[in-house]
């Protein structure tokens, strides 16, 4: 990797699909044809993604699956399995939560603009990119401290009665 990074050798057109996947960039960014280097193709990218956010300590979000029904549990056109991911907005612990929802309604209206035929896939893609300009504050990673089991279970024990669970 350092012949690469110091000009002394040029990797193969596979070298830098390899890097790519493992890094999880497009070869545009790679290249530095592109500033915007997540690469969202596959579920497995999805899946990538949502745990990446998870991380996020400015940002933190509820997850409520819903896959309990009354009636045996069977699904109905009243009672569907659904999962949603809700950000509150005005969370003063997660400063981008006001962000992430202002983003998400950004999308949605222009969303449904261009599925009702309002706006073109180039205006689409325009707005998109001032979004993209606009939102462009870092995110920094959560971090957790090592601890080992006997310490894991006192936390949890703690926890569980804080949350009236035990």
């Amino acid at each position: 990797m350092s012949a690469y990074e110091n000009g002394n050798n040029n990797p193969t057109i596979d070298a830098l699909i390899d890097i790519a996947d493992k890094y999880n960039v497009t070869l545009d960014w790679l290249a530095g044809k592109s500033d915007y280097a997540f690469d969202l193709s596959s579920i497995r990218d999805f899946v990538l993604f949502m745990y990446e956010l998870a991380m996020k300590k400015e940002i933190e979000f509820e997850i409520i699956v819903e896959n309990k029904f009354p009636n045996n549990d069977i699904e109905t056109e009243e009672n569907k399995w659904n999962a949603k991911i809700i950000f509150y907005g005005n969370d003063k612990e997660y400063p981008f939560n006001s962000d992430v929802c202002n983003i998400l309604r950004e999308l949605s209206d222009n969303l449904f603009d261009l599925e009702s035929f309002s706006i073109t896939k180039e205006q689409f893609d325009s707005m998109k990119n001032k979004s993209i300009e606009y939102y462009s504050l870092p995110l920094t990673q959560k971090e957790f401290e090592e601890l080992s089991i006997d310490e894991i279970l006192k936390k949890r024990i703690e926890y569980l009665k804080e949350n009236n669970l035990l």
